[in-house]
């Protein structure tokens, strides 16, 4: 029995709300106001590719002058454009979708401008740039995810870079209308692939071949780098290339992201997405070229402003709530201090504090993630770097518990660490002398450490947390402990109905749970989703999680993690959650096949904060909430050495949630 870390502070002060169930199909309703003014720590976030979601237009699969081998109508080859597209997305937030389920923001795939086809790093394969991550134009959207009209059909949108952005402008309103922000990805550390390495000097690259497309990292440029024009795939220099007037707005960009200078043209370095060796701030990612951030290159600030003024137009113009900044430890750091801070500087106080940036870095250990929410001059500066960032460790540490590969629990011990690793207290293997993540609060009057992403699993090679050999039953604890857990929960598309990716497996890397969500014929296409056990479940718990804000804000204590004593507590965790202005709930969830117990006959489950306080009052008790069904089974509380305690019985792959609060 493991009984806990001490982590933050504790409060036990009774809120006043009272247990209440949902109606089946209830939208959550939320103002436009809440959801610009919301604290980031009470966001539920959605993670959609918007290609593989929903084709809402069917008219834009195809756009004039594309090849047609980009698009899939069968949507079924991972590599090629499914057709979902802004309308697609529209749609569903017309439909109250993403209310019913209790979405708060939408996290976004880039929507910019992208080569469309490559074969460079796929065995001469087609592959396509229907994620949204191989950018030609920082400052236009991708044509097959606009549309020709506007949803209510009131307007046209024109064939331009202007009928693009509005209609993009369009879908960010229409969810601010609904309450729900948006969070677009973006990308610095890379363009798309956009030119070629001409090592054999004939101004062509080499047919059916990825040698001059790929090659081994040097030290210094390759000066054989030179564009291509090939307007049918999109595979055209970087743009803006000049200053642009968008919707009346003229953006005074410079072009420095169309010069070849621009870039570090060092070539591939082989595993240098887990390197941290240097290597992984210099060199190219397969056929995309990676972007020269070094702080003494003689383009540094020039670059950093050409950033500012594109993303100050996504915010100040467009409306987008907040970032998602793509592989952020591949970026020196220092770029980061310059962008973060000169992008808030140049949007003012007001935006800035409503602004969200979170950063990806693809790393387990809590010293390399947090170490992006401090400035890389810290502690000289003790303003934060990012906002939040993703917490793979946290993502891991649930996997191992509910994902092993023989279908047995595994020990829920990496989740009480990882959330330990949030805590503000300086961690013995911590060099940097600080806690792993930022304290002091940003902007918003929220640290970093309190706005961290929780998430099981995403569209990279981590792919789906529902493979082969992983139940519908494991997925759903999953998402129930990313709702539960303090942080700020992010849901991967298709996870609400248990999305399965047949071809995946425990273990390897892959990319083949990109799959598309709902079919392009389905004549109702939000209807089935909704009754789904998985959604059901979802939707209760971002109503309880909106009811009581412990969860999403309050201090985590751990309580049980099973006994190596004993097989009867086999896969149980249990923990509470405390927030002065709410009450404390306690959650405890059963990974195993069996009904198992919470605490021991002999050892019940102490009911104490990290202090040893108790966490009940005098005449109060674990009212059963989540599931319903709960109710009959109220516990019946022990008392050992004076101190509250429980023995719960927990059925199969089942989480129950409880409050503490006066007998009824």
């Amino acid at each position: 029995m493991n009984c806990g870390l001490s982590l933050l502070s504790f409060s036990n002060l009774a809120g006043i709300a009272s247990f209440w169930i949902l109606p089946v199909f209830c939208s959550q309703s939320i103002t436009a106001d809440e959801a610009t003014n919301r604290p980031w720590n009470q966001e539920v976030i959605y993670f959609v590719m918007t290609d593989r979601f929903y084709d809402g237009d069917t008219e834009n699969n195809t756009p004039s002058g594309t090849a047609l081998s980009v698009y899939d109508p069968n949507q079924e080859d991972i590599d090629l454009y499914h057709g979902g597209d802004l309308r697609g997305l529209e749609r569903a937030i017309e439909a109250g979708y993403f209310e019913d389920l209790g979405v708060t923001a939408l996290w976004i795939t880039p929507p910019v401008r992208n080569v469309r086809l490559a074969r460079y790093d796929s065995g001469g394969q087609p592959k396509t740039g229907y994620h949204g991550y191989w950018t030609q134009d920082f400052l236009d959207i991708d044509p097959q995810l606009t549309s020709q009209t506007s949803l209510d059909g009131s307007r046209t949108y024109a064939d331009s870079r202007d009928g693009r952005m509005k209609h993009y402008q369009d879908f960010v309103q229409l969810a601010h209308r609904h309450g729900i922000r948006v969070i677009q990805d973006i990308v610095l550390n890379h363009a798309g692939p956009v030119f070629f390495y001409d090592l054999d000097g004939d101004n062509q690259p080499f047919p059916g071949s990825d040698r001059e497309w790929i090659i081994p990292f040097q030290e210094t440029p390759n000066t054989t780098a030179t564009w291509l024009e090939r307007p049918e795939i999109n595979l055209m220099p970087t743009q803006p290339n000049g200053p642009v007037t968008i919707l009346g707005h003229p953006i005074a960009t410079s072009g420095i992201l169309s010069k070849i200078e621009t870039y570090g043209r060092r070539g591939m370095s082989p595993g240098s997405l887990a390197a941290a060796d240097g290597e992984e701030v210099l060199c190219d990612f397969l056929s995309l070229r990676d972007i020269d951030t070094r702080p003494d290159s003689p383009h540094f600030d020039a670059l950093v402003d050409e950033f500012v003024e594109i993303y100050a137009f996504y915010v100040e113009v467009i409306g987008v709530d907040g970032f998602r900044i793509d592989t952020v430890k591949h970026v020196h750091h220092a770029f980061w201090d310059a962008f973060t801070e000169r992008l808030r500087q140049r949007i003012g106080p007001k935006r800035a504090a409503q602004l969200f940036l979170t950063g990806e870095v693809y790393d387990g250990n809590p010293r390399i993630l947090g170490k992006y929410t401090y400035r890389s001059d810290w502690p000289d500066s003790t303003q934060s770097g990012m906002d939040s960032v993703l917490d793979f460790q946290l993502c891991y540490a649930l996997r191992d518990y509910l994902r092993q590969s023989n279908g047995l629990p595994g020990s829920p011990a990496s989740i009480e660490k990882a959330m330990a690793d949030r805590r503000p207290l300086i961690p013995q293997n911590n060099s940097d002398q600080r806690p792993f993540y930022q304290q002091e609060p940003g902007l918003d009057g929220l640290a970093p450490a309190r706005k961290l992403l929780n998430f099981a699993e995403n569209h990279d090679g981590i792919n789906r947390f529902r493979v082969r050999n992983v139940s519908a039953e494991q997925n759903r604890l999953a998402n129930a402990l990313i709702l539960t857990l303090p942080g700020i929960p992010c849901l991967y598309y298709g996870t609400e109905i248990d999305l399965h990716d047949k071809q995946g497996t425990i273990g390897p890397n892959s990319e083949t749970g990109r799959l598309a969500y709902i079919p392009a014929d389905q004549s109702r296409p939000f209807a089935e989703a909704r009754n789904q056990p998985g959604f059901q479940q979802i939707r209760r718990l971002t109503e309880i999680r909106r009811q009581y804000p412990a969860l999403a804000i309050g201090n985590f204590h751990p309580l049980w993690s099973d006994s190596p004593g004993s097989d009867q507590d086999d896969g149980v965790f249990a923990f509470a959650c405390t927030q002065a202005e709410s009450e404390t709930i306690v959650v405890v969830v059963n990974a195993s096949s069996k009904e198992r117990t919470a605490g021991l006959a002999n050892s019940p489950m102490l009911l104490t904060n990290h202090q040893g306080q108790p966490l009940l009052a005098p005449g109060e008790t674990l009212i059963p909430l989540f599931p319903a069904e709960s109710t009959s089974r109220s516990p019946v509380l022990k008392s050992k050495k004076n101190v509250p305690a429980v023995v719960l019985s927990i059925p199969p792959r089942e989480i129950n949630i409880y409050r503490i609060a006066a007998q009824p």
